[in-house]
């Protein structure tokens, strides 16, 4: 039992190894977000003016649903 926990760690320490990548660099600097306005508007000015008109869009429609259980 001992030998085939044995080999079945060194099976996937192969296994694992195998999936490295070799054709990219290693050696690379952190993603900047704010070298560029491009980057700001997209990952940053974009996502918080969708959940503020999502916020905004689900607040309508609760005000609609409520005027309509009032008139039944």
């Amino acid at each position: 039992m001992r030998i085939l926990l044995i080999l079945f760690l060194f099976l996937q320490s192969i296994a694992a190894f195998s999936q490295t990548p070799t054709h990219f660099p290693t050696k690379n600097e952190p993603v900047r977000f704010f070298e560029t306005p491009g980057n700001i508007v997209l990952f940053i000015v974009i996502p918080v003016l969708v959940v503020f008109f999502y916020y905004l869009w689900r607040k309508r429609l609760r005000k609609e649903q409520e005027e309509r259980e009032k008139e039944k």
